[in-house]
């Protein structure tokens, strides 16, 4: 049956033995034509399920019709024809969701559930975004951040323990530390250490890891403490965190407690790259696809061109020839383009990709990303500006991340989530920037359950 269960159902219910029907014997062998038809009709006559749309393009897709013809038969855009083949093949706790969810989400979003399948935990997050009312575009973004920097991490580790290194899980104690090590009479570095037998590493868990290389064992390896000079840090008093009997060996139980206000700012640069990558796309996929001007743009352009803001004004002339330019206007615009062909409504998108651009560089890169903080006298994108940047696209249906919509609102970044894992933040008003050192001038990482015991 391609068209007609209604029909049948009520003739059968009225006891016909016999209703007219038209044989198309040329369909027979046609299942992903079936699929489409089908969907088609339920289409129309009743909305599907995202699930069950999903389901219905899926089987279309494994019974042989191509994305091109799902395309002409259903009338969906490339990305939401693959957003249903994701979804439609996804299984367990993601499935439940999205079918729990019925037709309050989108084939993107349940694309995203289908993503992150094999993690229960993220599914939940995701849901619980989507739940609140968001799109849980920012939230999969961060977990694709946190996927990629685990891969990374333990590709570094598997390469350390090839090379010989034991890897700790704990921070060692400061007295194992190279940086106060000397070995017949000339200081230790890592590169000197490499024979050593006792050789280690921790990895902090900043992106990208910082390495603390130690000797498991100094006395027994032959090493002796650097001179008054180079005293050990007195930790007396402070609070540390213990192997409590753990894998590690004795000596690998002093370390200061991890400050809550610098694993904020750690979160808040992950925080602000993430929503990077969630707006960047979004402006090549949305708002500089558009065939005509959102009337919120050209206000927003004339200020932009009237004052120069520092952004504008330190990009403007160059950014258009960069790979970014090309990167969030998908390739639609480029800086030698004739634009005396385009329609009229459409030519301020051409000047909009331009300031977006600036903006977007300005607050990439080492400099760039300070722009959320609020303890820096200089970035290359100031808060305001940023601000007004954000506001602005979240006038066009952007959604702001929740670091971004602390920089619109002009208050401190504290985190994702109102209760979060990053422990106590401290008084009422102190904010992360004023307590926290800039990450890369770290010497010292914060213990990090990544990672594999040392050999006895």
């Amino acid at each position: 049956m391609i068209e007609g269960h209604r029909r049948l159902a009520a003739a059968e219910q009225l006891g016909l033995t016999e209703v007219p029907y038209d044989l198309a014997a040329e369909r027979e062998g046609d299942e992903a034509g079936q699929f489409l038809d089908m969907y088609a009709t339920n289409h129309h006559r009743k909305s599907l399920s995202t699930l069950e749309e999903a389901d219905a393009l899926f089987g279309a897709s494994a019974n042989g019709a191509s994305k091109r013809r799902i395309r002409k038969a259903t009338g969906l855009s490339p990305d939401e024809v693959a957003n249903a083949l994701k979804a439609g093949g996804m299984s367990g706790l993601a499935r439940e969701t999205v079918a729990a969810f019925g037709q309050s989400i989108s084939l993107d979003q349940a694309a995203l559930f289908a993503e992150f399948q094999d993690d229960d935990t993220a599914v939940n997050q995701i849901m619980t975004d989507i739940c609140n009312g968001r799109t849980g575009q920012h939230v999969a973004e961060r977990l694709r951040q946190e996927r990629a920097d685990e891969a990374a991490r333990q590709q570094l580790i598997a390469q350390l323990a090839a090379d010989g290194y034991g890897i700790a899980n704990e921070y060692p104690g400061v007295g194992l530390l190279l940086t106060y090590l000397t070995n017949d009479g000339e200081d230790l570095t890592p590169e000197t250490h490499t024979a050593c037998p006792g050789r280690a590493v921790y990895l902090s868990s900043y992106n990208p890891p910082i390495e603390t290389h130690f000797c498991i064992d100094p006395d027994s390896h032959g090493h002796a403490p650097r001179s008054t000079g180079s005293a050990l840090p007195d930790l007396s008093g402070s609070d540390t965190v213990g192997s409590d009997g753990g894998d590690t060996p004795t000596g690998l139980d002093t370390v200061p407690a991890p400050d809550p206000a610098r694993r904020l700012v750690i979160e808040g640069n992950k925080a602000w790259t993430a929503a990077a990558s969630v707006r960047k796309r979004w402006l090549a996929g949305s708002l500089l696809a558009r065939r005509t001007t959102p009337r919120e743009a050209m206000p927003f352009i004339t200020a932009q061109l009237l004052e120069m803001p520092a952004p504008v004004r330190d990009a403007i002339t160059h950014v258009s020839r960069s790979s970014l330019f090309h990167e969030i206007t998908g390739g639609i615009i480029r800086h030698d383009e004739n634009t005396s062909t385009w329609p009229a409504v459409r030519l301020p998108i051409a000047i909009l990709a331009g300031i977006a651009a600036s903006y977007e560089e300005r607050m990439d890169g080492d400099s760039g990303r300070f722009t959320w903080r609020t303890d820096r006298r200089y970035t290359q994108c100031p808060r305001a500006d940023a601000g007004a940047y954000f506001r602005f696209l979240a006038s066009v249906g952007y959604e702001l991340s929740p670091i971004e919509q602390a920089v619109t609102d002009g208050v401190p970044y504290t985190g994702d989530e109102p209760a979060d894992a990053l422990g106590t933040r401290g008084e009422a008003g102190t904010t992360p920037d004023a307590l926290a050192e800039d990450e890369d001038k770290a010497d010292h990482g914060e213990p990090d359950k990544a990672g594999e015991a040392l050999p006895a």
